[in-house]
């Protein structure tokens, strides 16, 4: 897999919310009925438990007038950012 940069990488304070980086991530890297089956267990109660633990309103979603909020998100999350893929050893030989 792709690693993510230092500056997004996230890591930092997370009190304010109740899911920390570590598992949120291993939650995200999961695909098909596996990622279902976790997301519907007790520890993340679906949906909308990880709204709850996200302090995300179904609803009206993130505002992104709201700086701080933002700034916290960044800091205990990373930034929202998708990694480039890195060059196959295929791609060097071309």
């Amino acid at each position: 897999r792709p690693s993510v940069s230092e500056d997004a990488a996230g890591g930092g304070d997370s009190s304010m919310f109740d899911i920390t980086l570590v598992p949120f991530k291993e939650l995200m890297e999961l695909r098909g009925k596996e990622f279902v089956k976790k997301l519907n267990s007790s520890d993340y109660n679906g949906v909308q438990g990880i709204l709850e633990k996200l302090k995300v309103d179904r609803n009206t979603g993130l505002h992104s007038n709201n700086q701080q909020d933002l700034e916290q998100r960044r800091t205990a999350y990373g930034k929202n950012i998708i990694p480039q893929e890195p060059q196959s050893f295929l791609s060097f030989l071309t």
